[in-house]
């Protein structure tokens, strides 16, 4: 027995896949990269200028080779993880905000630094609710076309845990190879064991930009896992029926698939969405409607329909609790979305829909989310713990609470710590959530720090630092 929001009947599921098939081999989606166009000529689709369609023999393929279990590995391996999995989803920051909130009370907010970036990374190298770490900010103090490949090396050097980052370019993604390969060892070490994966966002609806498309072709190749995210949003980029946004962020994940698969049959790729609803008001993703957990259901049950790993549940509050009502409610929310069935979830830290970000919200959030797993527990249903034994010997009118049978099993059945039991908070610490969580990032800064980096290895990632800026920037 365990806890799973279900959105969709198998009948639906295969309703909507049969509906993105219609959209895949039909309406088609627009790729501005003819080096990829080219590609997936060779595949089998059919091109028309940038207009790209998927005849359903392509689609079959594609899904018939694609991995359907991920190693996520991580600098130390220990730290590894593997996708999908049967417990509680696997947990990062969110990403990648260009601001920090600097003062959750008042909202004050700055541009995002290296430095800012290097104290989320050590944080969250300490923090064992953490299971992986994405860049949750951008480090604005580089110029934009560096960002990227110095937020993964920022990554690699402060975290000692798996690192999914973003890649947008080509360039972007040879270079972001070639640093990661100098702590694996080489490129054939870094295939098995991917230090790194990456986000990559198609433009909805249906169309994949030439250097995103390209950078996922490179990366593809180089056997790191790619996670196409989805963002359509029902009403502007989708249309406004939850039938209708379901089935095109659907087609927008398998187009990925197709992509990467024809660019090597054993690419891995996780199934990501962030399809929601738009604010009708303002335009913007609304993460706090009651459509959001309902498509991220959907989007977890299509991706276990094609037997995937999936990433498809952003349930941080991006609230500080003022008491332990608002504190139970953050925790709720966090539950009913992992109760997804989501392999992965980047939710913490995140403020302002992704806008901006916060260290003490990342711990207050890791906090929820200690507290959110007593609700996707299993229970086991078998002879023991039905006890129906038991139950013939108390009778009517008894009570349970002499068995032996309770004492053996109401420590594991029965959640007995209370919001105050904190896991990750100092409960010495006097005052708010906030000043709690204050507390506590002052704690690990001051005292934590990821084991280094072997000299000539971080040397290595120097010159390779240098190179890529000369490269990208067209320095002389």
């Amino acid at each position: 027995m365990r806890a799973e929001l279900s959105f969709l009947s198998q009948d639906e599921i295969e309703h909507i896949h049969e509906a993105s098939l219609h959209i895949l081999s039909t309406t088609g989606v627009r790729i501005y990269s003819e080096k990829v166009r080219s590609l997936l000529a060779q595949y089998g689709a059919k091109v028309d200028d940038t207009i790209v369609r998927f005849p359903n023999s392509v689609m079959e393929e594609a899904l018939n080779q694609t991995p359907h279990e991920i190693l996520l590995a991580a600098r130390e391996s220990k730290r590894d993880i593997r996708i999908p999995t049967s417990t509680f989803p696997f947990l990062a920051t969110s990403g990648f905000s260009p601001f920090v909130t600097i003062n959750l009370d008042t909202g004050e907010r700055r541009s995002a630094t290296t430095q800012d970036l290097k104290h989320f990374a050590i944080l969250s190298d300490y923090l064992d609710t953490v299971d992986y770490f994405w860049p949750i900010v951008i480090p604005n103090d580089l110029p934009p076309p560096l960002q990227e490949l110095h937020a993964l090396a920022i990554a690699l050097e402060n975290n000692t845990k798996h690192i999914q980052c973003s890649c947008v370019t080509e360039k972007t993604a040879q270079w972001q190879i070639r640093l990661a390969s100098v702590i694996a060892g080489d490129e054939t070490k870094l295939q098995e064991r991917p230090l790194f994966s990456t986000i990559n966002c198609p433009v909805a609806p249906l169309t994949f930009e030439k250097d995103c498309s390209e950078a996922m072709v490179t990366l593809a190749k180089a056997g790191i896992p790619v996670a196409p995210m989805t963002m359509v949003l029902a009403s502007t980029t989708a249309p406004a029926t939850l039938a209708g946004t379901l089935a095109l962020a659907n087609a927008e994940e398998l187009a990925a698939l197709i992509i990467l698969q024809s660019a090597n049959p054993s690419a891995p790729m996780i199934y990501t969405s962030e399809a929601a609803t738009a604010n009708m008001k303002t335009g913007e993703i609304d993460y706090h409607a009651p459509e959001y957990p309902l498509i991220s259901a959907g989007c977890g049950q299509m991706a276990r329909f094609y037997k995937l790993p999936s990433l498809v549940a952003d349930m941080s509050s991006g609230t500080v609790p003022n008491d332990m009502a608002s504190f139970t409610a953050c925790v709720l929310r966090i539950a009913m979305g992992l109760m997804s069935r989501t392999d992965l979830s980047a939710c913490l830290g995140s403020r302002d829909s992704a806008l901006s970000a916060s260290l003490e919200q990342v711990v207050i959030d890791a906090e929820a989310c200690e507290h959110a797993s007593a609700y996707l527990r299993r229970f086991e249903i078998n002879d023991a713990t039905l006890a129906l034994d038991v139950i013939d010997r108390v009778g009517p009118g008894g009570n349970f609470l002499s068995q032996k049978h309770t004492i053996e099993h109401f420590r594991r059945e029965i959640w007995s710590r209370e919001l105050c039991n904190t896991f990750i908070l100092d409960p010495t610490v006097k005052g708010s959530f906030l000043e709690k969580a204050r507390a506590k990032v002052k704690e690990i800064l001051a005292t934590h720090a990821a084991p280094p980096l072997k000299e000539d290895v971080h040397k290595e990632m120097e010159q390779i630092l240098r190179d890529a800026e000369k490269d990208i920037l067209g320095n002389s």
